[in-house]
């Protein structure tokens, strides 16, 4: 068994840590040593999470990060066992598949589902983009058979982007992709995990807690102290007790040594949930941590060594006894017998004891490594010091203050106002050393001047004594700098008091110790509870690292946004996380791993801090502004904010026309550049801009980011596509539901709509104008070449355009009809008059009024009728023959007219009905019907009353498909681009003819096979004489006249018909 992947496993408790990478597919007994690496047991089996997920590039699977993290290690190991299975191209099939933009593997389940599902796609992993896949259609598929003088003449790209929008398919990194119309079989999908391939197994605990409470083991980085355990002498448990005790006592005098009184407080600082006894034992034989002999074999798996002398402490040893007690009633008086005395009974109670146990110190043991001990250290980070001052703020029984302090102190507890000051300007751990010795003073000498019984307090000295020994052991558990503190005094102040209140002294400090240890500790863990919650629920946060660099980072349509900035607030780098289902600190912690930034984060900006340091960066990097406001009746302008592309500037400003133009034209060079032999640049060209316009009379700005060499072609088609994919993106969908609730829903929605449906418009249409004043302003130029007609029709076209602008950024989207060179043309406007003239007759003759005339399409009223098509005999049009209507609806597919050819057609007798159509076409046929007889998939179009309906025949009766009918409707008119030199004429579309196609390409020059195919169903469709079984002969309109009239002046060589393979 080989490594497919590895995963990283961390610990919760351990954060911070490098946790411990497992190869995928294993065992269980990997899993456990992997476990036991970071601490994971059966004792705190939810500490364990997945934190991380690779792969070796060779072998790489490119499942969502996030969907790896959110699995669970029994399912990624079945994952990775299934997927050993699959060669190197099923292996770039299934990459190809996770990464296209609607992919369908959503669940680790449906990935584990790929190997049965194979032949679910079809792959070509070296066709990367629409000039590779046109090319791999028209050279090597064998499926377009056209004359080989024609191949070189087709735009390869034009044609792979319409074959990959007719079939659905994608281009990712590993390929293009297309599914094959196989139906997808869900085997392991939504079952149990089998058994051989569940190894999630937790080890026993490497540490117990028992009841002696003894805590983590610590693995010092300093030098071990030496163990001098007490011998004790007495022959039974007795003497040894008395012998302990007196051992104890002679300990609290001899401790007010200075060093020996440090060494105590040490020790109570590592236990201080200790009893005091016992705290003074282990500190008097140099201990630092112990447990019995047993325990360390059997918990922790050491050995003591040979030799070794144990330690001796106390350990708790009550003892049962009976005795007669008075018998109580329930109100706990006693209950008397017939002569008044107290009735008795016999209880079991128990008498609190001790006994002397013999424990090994963790020096005096050898064996497995032992974890490191769970102290909530100060790191010495901003963060952290401001989370334990607000910690001891909340700890302290009375309030805490700053104020300049005259006479040098530090820190002052108020008796009369209740209140803790402490000196301004000191530094942050001099602040925390200060607060604690303050919080002691509060919590143990406070008094109440009106109680009398409360004035009898300890001396002073005793009083500093307690509060700066409870500081330094506060201070030494939670890791501060304690070389500062002595306690040479404390032999003066010990000496000639009482044991017993040397005694009592001692058991407050360490009360007072536990005390504030506990609470701190509480309230620690509340506040970064807090914190990692406002920075969950956060949408924007900024992490500052050790190094000085701050990582900003906020969410976005795809997930993240995150950039880099140095000490000055300059960016450095930054880019784009597409993982919305991580949590804001695992994107930071994410984007920080991307950006190769291994220092830690020592501060979390939010809220006021954040906005200190976003006010700081855009000031910082602040772009300057154009040289003036735009015109509002100017075309919008597009400025560069940055860019990885080194045909940009930053603060590069151009109008929108040209920047959609460059940034297509750089959008398609980066993705050819990158499929040549060699390249070693980028897989993108990152560029931010900003678009500065006036929309419904008001200045605005839009911002985004093209990845140039993603193949999105120009600006404007970038911001469409963009758009129209998180507008039905169903995962963007939940993810904004999830986060900012259904209100942001609905603006998101509102937003997206208000770009589509206005701003893309108004975007194109500035483009559009910008193309005309264009054409005219060459035209102008070339001056000699050009008629007097001609010139003033073009400078009629720029002021047209200077005119419309203005209207446009008003909100006035229908312009004026522009100018038109026949216009222009004397002569043509006498022929038009001649025409409109003739077309007054004809409406007149015809009855109607000349608009009814046109709406009628210049033809006099006709009687109803009736078509009958049938689908063309190709294989394009096998799957829908002889196919039930509600099984088409199944496949997916629509009863389009292009599949069709009208057969038969005749006037529509009155009260004739679709059943009286079946029956004729199928027992009396007429005698010119050339068809087969009326069946199933046969489309039956209706011509009544000016209006048409069509009629699917169906397995039972006939389905009206109005889609029959259907046609694209233009979305831009007059407006519009052309493709040849006449592109400023009025007439709505100049496509070339198929005879003029057919020249170019003889010629050798390039043609559009979008172009060609569109040519041939133009003149397949071009009005054809219906067969009519009461044709009568009527004069032609005013509009064939003039066709006729064409077609005569301009006869060319009928081109040749193109073959069944070249329609699309």
């Amino acid at each position: 068994m080989s490594e497919l992947f590895s995963i990283q496993l961390q610990n919760r408790q351990q954060q911070g840590g490098d946790g411990v990478w497992l190869d995928l597919p294993t065992t269980t007994e990997q899993v456990q040593a992997a476990l036991r690496q970071i601490g994971i047991s059966s004792d705190n089996p939810q500490g364990l999470f997945i934190s991380g997920y690779f792969a070796e590039e060779e072998k790489r699977i490119a499942i969502p990060y996030n969907m790896v993290l959110a699995s669970n290690v029994d399912e990624l190991n079945f994952l990775a066992a299934r997927l050993e299975t699959l060669s190197a191209g099923e292996r770039a099939e299934l990459n190809a598949a996770l990464q296209t933009p609607q992919s369908e593997f959503s669940s680790i389940g449906r990935i584990t589902d790929f190997p049965e599902n194979v032949d679910y796609y079809v792959h070509l992993p070296d066709v990367h983009g629409p000039a590779q896949l046109g090319d791999y259609y028209l050279n090597r598929s064998g499926m377009v058979d056209m004359p080989e003088e024609w191949k070189g003449g087709i735009d390869t790209a034009q044609f792979g982007r319409y074959v990959a929008q007719q079939e659905q398919g994608a281009f990712t990194q590993y390929g293009y992709l297309v599914k094959s119309g196989d139906e997808w079989q869900k085997v392991h999908e939504g079952q149990p995990v089998p058994e051989e391939y569940r190894v999630l197994s937790f080890p026993a605990p490497e540490v117990l807690r028992d009841a002696a409470n003894i805590p983590p083991p610590v693995q010092s980085t300093t030098e071990q102290q030496k163990v001098i355990p007490i011998i004790l002498n007495g022959k039974d448990s007795t003497e040894r007790m008395k012998e302990i005790t007196n051992r104890l006592e002679t300990g609290i005098q001899e401790l007010f040594d200075s060093d020996r009184y440090k060494a105590y407080l040490t020790t109570m600082a590592k236990f201080h949930n200790y009893s005091f006894n016992n705290t003074l034992l282990i500190a008097m034989q140099g201990g630092q941590l112990v447990a019995g002999f047993n325990k360390w074999k059997d918990t922790f798996h050491r050995t003591v060594k040979k030799g070794e002398k144990s330690i001796k402490i106390l350990a708790p040893a009550p003892y049962k006894v009976k005795q007669k007690m008075e018998k109580l009633d329930e109100q706990g008086k006693p209950i008397l017998d017939k002569d008044g005395k107290p009735l008795t009974e016999e209880k079991t109670v128990q008498i609190p004891a001790f006994k002397v146990v013999s424990v090994f110190d963790v020096s005096q043991t050898e064996g497995e490594p032992l974890p490191s001990i769970a102290v909530n250290e100060l790191s010495g980070s901003v963060q952290d010091y401001q989370d334990f001052f607000k910690a001891l703020e909340q700890a302290s029984p009375v309030p805490i203050g700053f104020e300049d302090i005259e006479g040098g102190a530090h820190g002052y507890f108020h008796l009369l106002d209740n209140r803790i000051a402490i000196q301004e300007g000191m530094s942050q751990l001099q602040t925390i050393k200060t607060a604690i010795h303050e919080i002691a003073h509060a919590k143990l000498h406070a008094i109440d001047p009106d109680d009398p019984e409360q004035t009898n307090r300890p001396d002073s000295r005793t009083r500093e004594v307690q509060a700066e020994s409870v500081a330094y052991a506060v201070c030494q558990h939670y890791g501060l700098d304690t070389s500062e503190y002595s306690f040479g005094y404390v032999a003066g102040w010990s000496s000639g008091r009482e044991l017993a209140e040397l005694k009592a002294s001692l058991e407050i400090i360490r009360n007072t110790a536990h005390e504030l240890i506990s609470a701190l500790d509480e309230h620690l863990a509340e506040l970064r509870q807090q914190r990692e919650a406002d920075l969950s629920a956060a949408q924007e946060a900024a992490f500052a690292l050790d190094n000085g660099n701050i990582l900003f980072i906020q969410t976005c349509d795809s997930g993240y946004d995150y950039t880099l900035y140095d000490a000055d607030k300059k960016a450095l780098d930054g880019g784009q996380l597409d993982a919305p289902g991580l949590t804001l600190p695992d994107a930071g912690q994410e984007a920080l791993n991307l950006l190769g930034q291994t220092a830690k984060v020592s501060e979390v900006l939010l809220g006021d801090k954040l906005a200190v340091f976003q006010e700081a960066a855009e000031k910082a990097n602040e772009i300057p502004e154009p040289v003036k406001i735009p015109d509002p009746a100017a075309e919008p302008t597009v400025t560069i904010l940055w860019s990885e592309s080194d045909k940009l500037q930053d603060g590069e400003i151009m109008p929108l026309s040209v920047a959609n133009r460059v940034f297509e034209e750089l959008d398609t060079a980066h993705h050819t550049d990158r499929e040549k032999d060699g390249y070693t640049g980028g897989w993108y060209d990152k560029t931010a801009f900003r678009i500065d316009f006036t929309l419904n009379g008001q200045p605005d700005n839009y911002e985004g980011r093209q990845d140039f060499g993603d193949g999105e072609g120009s600006l404007v088609q970038h911001i469409q596509n963009y758009h129209e994919y998180y507008a039905k993106d169903e995962n963007w969908k939940n993810f904004v539901l999830h986060n900012k609730g259904p209100e942001a829903r609905e603006q998101d929605k509102a937003e997206r709509e208000m770009v589509l449906t206005e701003f893309i418009p108004y975007l194109k249409q500035h483009c559009n104008l910008s193309a005309m004043e264009q054409a005219a302003t060459a035209a102008l130029r070339e001056g000699q070449n050009i008629s007097p007609e001609q010139t003033a029709y073009y400078n009629t076209v720029v002021a047209y355009v200077q005119d419309c602008r203005p209207l446009l950024n008003q909100g006035q989207y229908n312009l004026p009809e522009p100018p038109k060179l026949a216009d222009f043309d004397q002569s043509l406007q006498d022929y038009k008059a001649q025409v409109q003239a003739e077309i007054a007759q004809e409406a007149a003759a015809a009855g109607m009024t000349v608009e009814e005339y046109a709406a009628a399409g210049f033809e006099a009223p006709q009687q109803d009728s009736y078509s009958i098509y049938q689908l063309r005999n190709e294989d394009s049009t096998r799957d829908y023959r002889f196919e039930p209507y509600d099984r088409l609806q199944a496949a997916g597919l629509t009863v389009d007219k292009a599949n069709y050819t009208e057969v038969y057609a005749a006037p529509l007798a009155a009260g004739t009905t679709l059943e009286d159509i079946y029956r004729i076409f199928n027992v009396d046929h007429p005698a010119d019907f050339k068809g087969h007889s009326l069946s199933v998939s046969d489309v039956v179009v209706l011509h009544q009353n000016g209006q048409d309906t069509a009629h699917y025949c169906d397995s039972v009766g006939f389905q009206q498909v109005p889609e029959f009918l259907r046609e694209n409707p233009l979305r831009t008119a007059e407006l519009s681009t052309e493709q040849n030199e006449n592109m400023i004429d009025g007439v709505l579309n100049n496509a070339l003819s198929l005879g003029e196609l057919e020249a170019k390409a003889k010629a050798g020059e390039r043609i559009s096979l979008t172009d060609l195919a569109a040519a041939v169903k133009a003149e397949e469709k071009a009005p054809k004489a219906k067969k009519s079984r009461a044709a009568k002969p009527k004069k032609p309109s005013i509009r064939a006249q003039l066709d006729a009239a064409k077609k005569e002046q301009n006869k060319q060589t009928q081109p040749r018909e193109k073959t069944k393979e070249l329609e699309v």
